[in-house]
């Protein structure tokens, strides 16, 4: 009797223990009834619910896949156990679990995308910065012909003005990175720039974030006033204005690490009050578009931005009697008449510099009439395609061949068409991923490729050819007629 009451036992602790696994193992799913996952803690979009039919109407054979990651993003409390995994992780072994976030020394956190740049990894080339710096200059051109200044900025990453807080394993790379290249070949394209690295790096002051990617309160007032003076304005100094330090401010970093964590960064707050107001219904700076005003101010403000914007807006705002805030991507230059701008600012983390070597800027192609008249026709590997936009305005974009491109060669388009040959200058970057539909050319290197808008009705009406003219160590080189457009 005692060998099956032992035996009785067993058995129903064995279902027991399988019963309470099965249990546990099923709440992260069935939690996901009622439990809502926050990714904007996380800093991203979570995977959506996938569809068993793709947008054209095909079956989805990725379907299990993504039903795979949308359930990695979305299962009951997984920003709780991943916060308390980081927690532990962070507390013993000093590393994240995250690899997007670099835990540093006193717990300061940095973004891993911007180690590029601090190493000196994945650099342009020559030809990629080249490009670069000539869409900045196409930019400024445009700017000022439409009575409108213009001036770029880098925002510093923050391993580089705070590299004693990264771990004691991330030893500097070469010295050699984007923005390193970027400024020689500004001043040679005569691009209007501020460098904001060295001010920020002679200055004792912290003013970056600890936990955040971004520089606090006073790094955005203090760049305030260097953007001010670049342009020859004055703005209001806080260096020396009453402040106190509060922990009132939530970092991505942070957030990214510990999602249901709820340490908060110092941050500086300034008893001197912004005087501008939103025009737009503004709930945060993070927003997408911001318009503002402020009395007793001058000008308008037309500034592109990234996230290193968030900070920098009130500040900025207070300096104009009009600015509009952007996060457009490709930048719009239409906006200056829209916006009757007196200034264009173009803002870019240093992260992102590669953002002038990958987009096209949306504006009419400037024409140009230096282009030599009879360049060399060449056996060129070349692509070139149009199309027309939903405004009505033609894109034209395509690829060279490196062969007759040299580093610094500018890309021009000669349209000839009933009445007229005129050459435009473009951009020397792509409009989207083009290619040589017949085979005849391999074109992925997007070092060599080009885009430009013009209107339709800057041509004349009936057969329009293009062809693509490059230089390379002082010969100009055309493809010849390789497209016929028909302008109606």
């Amino acid at each position: 009797m005692d060998n099956k009451e032992n035996g009785k036992q067993n058995s129903v602790g064995k279902r027991i223990f399988i019963g309470l696994f099965l249990v546990i193992i099923l709440i992260p799913f069935v939690g996901m009834v009622f439990y809502k996952t926050d990714m904007s803690l996380e800093k991203r979009t979570g995977a959506p619910f996938p569809k068993l039919k793709t947008y054209d109407g095909k079956l989805n054979l990725d379907y299990f896949e993504n039903l795979n990651d949308y359930f990695n993003d979305h299962f009951a409390f997984r920003q709780e156990m991943t916060t308390l995994d980081a927690k532990l992780t962070t507390g013993v072994t000093k590393t994240s679990v995250n690899d997007d976030v670099i835990y540093g020394k006193s717990g300061w956190l940095f973004y891993t995308e911007t180690m590029d740049e601090y190493f000196g990894r994945n650099v342009l080339t020559d030809r990629g910065i080249n490009n670069a710096a000539k869409s900045l200059r196409l930019m400024q051109e445009y700017s000022e012909n439409n009575d409108a200044e213009f001036l770029f900025m880098v925002c510093p990453i923050k391993a580089d003005l705070y590299p004693e807080n990264l771990p004691s394993n991330y030893k500097k790379g070469s010295e050699v990175n984007n923005w390193s290249k970027l400024q020689p070949a500004m001043e040679r394209e005569g691009v209007k720039y501020v460098n904001l690295h060295e001010p920020f790096l002679s200055d004792e002051r912290v003013m970056y974030h600890r936990l955040d990617t971004h520089w606090n309160n006073e790094g955005a007032a203090f760049a305030c006033k260097l953007i001010q003076n670049a342009v020859g304005r004055d703005a209001y100094d806080y260096k020396n204005a009453d402040s106190t330090i509060e922990k009132n401010f939530r970092g991505d970093l942070y957030g990214m690490l510990y999602p249901k964590g709820h340490e908060l960064d110092e941050n500086v707050m300034y008893a001197h009050e912004h005087e501008f107001k939103y025009i737009t219904d503004t709930k945060s700076t993070e927003e997408f578009n911001i318009q503002t005003e402020t009395e007793g101010k001058e000008e308008s403000l037309l500034m592109f931005r990234d996230s290193y914007g968030n900070a920098l807006i009130p500040y900025m705002a207070d300096e104009y009697k009009n600015a509009f805030f952007t996060k457009v991507m490709p930048f719009d230059l239409r906006l200056i008449s829209e916006y009757n701008a007196d200034v264009v600012m173009l803002e870019l983390t240093q992260r992102h510099i590669t953002y002038l070597w990958e987009y096209l800027p949306v504006m009419d192609a400037p024409l140009r009439d230096d282009v030599p008249e009879s360049p060399e026709t060449a056996d060129e590997k070349v692509n070139l395609n149009i199309e027309k936009t939903t405004d009505g305005k033609l894109v034209v974009y395509g690829d060279l061949d490196a062969r007759f491109t040299g580093d610094d060669s500018d890309v021009f388009i000669r349209i000839t068409d009933s009445s007229y040959i005129s050459d435009y200058e473009a951009f020397p970057v792509g409009y989207k991923n083009s290619g040589s539909n017949d085979g005849s050319g391999d074109f992925g290197d997007k070092d060599y490729k080009f885009g430009m808008y013009i209107n339709p009705e800057d041509l004349e009406s009936g057969e329009c050819t293009f062809e693509i003219i490059t230089c390379k160590d002082g010969v100009y080189y055309t493809s010849g007629e390789i497209y016929t457009f028909i302008n109606e």
